[in-house]
């Protein structure tokens, strides 16, 4: 059966909400899973699967700055992901946000470039402005195969579900977001790492995040 199209996240992946395209799955998918952030020392805790996509994401050279945390991680069937914000953020206010996901066994079913055009697709179902999406084309990260490309929206709608990690639903101004996505695959596993800002309302003229300074954004902490 197929497993196209696990969950692509915007606006704080599926700590904020989750974008569900047409998906199938081998098995029924689990029920969401939180791990502690951080024990009573105030260390950082994370789960197996996290600690597995930290080390994974170093592997390929994206790690969150270390002044950063830990703000949600889950863990639904085949997927599991974390997304690290700034230490005086919160996932109902962020600036800037790092992702990651990996997906067991989906390679057999995408190829990065497709997994990235989806993405691209399922944003033009929520965003109120511009989808701004650039390809920048395939290239290898440690021999395996990936794919790169800038995503975002001039006008994203700041909707917050209620959740173990939003008390309640509301719904704010709208931000422009924007985005450098990576897809990588290993043969058998696909992995999505993606760095967002949020900002004002933007133009398609005066986008943010560009194919000349994106690398410059990467660097940034």
């Amino acid at each position: 059966m197929n497993k196209i199209a696990a969950f692509i996240c915007y606006a704080g992946c599926s700590g904020i909400a989750s974008l569900l395209p047409h998906t199938a799955y081998a098995s029924s998918p689990a029920l969401v899973t939180l791990e502690p952030q951080s024990d009573s020392s105030g260390v950082l805790v994370m789960s197996s699967d996290v600690k597995r996509l930290t080390t994974v994401s170093k592997t390929f050279g994206f790690l969150p700055p270390l002044s950063w945390k830990l703000a949600f991680d889950e863990k639904r069937g085949d997927m599991t992901m974390a997304e690290f914000i700034p230490t005086n953020e919160t996932l109902n206010d962020w600036s800037n946000l790092m992702c990651m996901q990996g997906f067991n066994g989906l390679a057999e079913d995408i190829e990065p470039a497709e997994f990235l055009d989806s993405m691209a697709d399922t944003y033009k179902e929520h965003c109120q402005g511009e989808v701004i999406y650039q390809p920048l084309g395939s290239m290898k990260i440690e021999g395996y195969e990936a794919v790169h490309g800038l995503l975002g929206c001039t006008s994203m709608p700041n909707i917050h579900n209620a959740s173990a990690v939003v008390s309640a639903s509301y719904i704010t101004s709208p931000r422009g977001e924007m985005g450098y996505f990576t897809v990588i695959s290993d043969n058998e596993n696909i992995y999505l790492v993606h760095k967002s800002i949020r900002t004002a309302v933007f133009t398609k003229d005066t986008v943010p995040i560009t194919q000349s300074n994106y690398r410059d954004f990467m660097a940034e902490h």
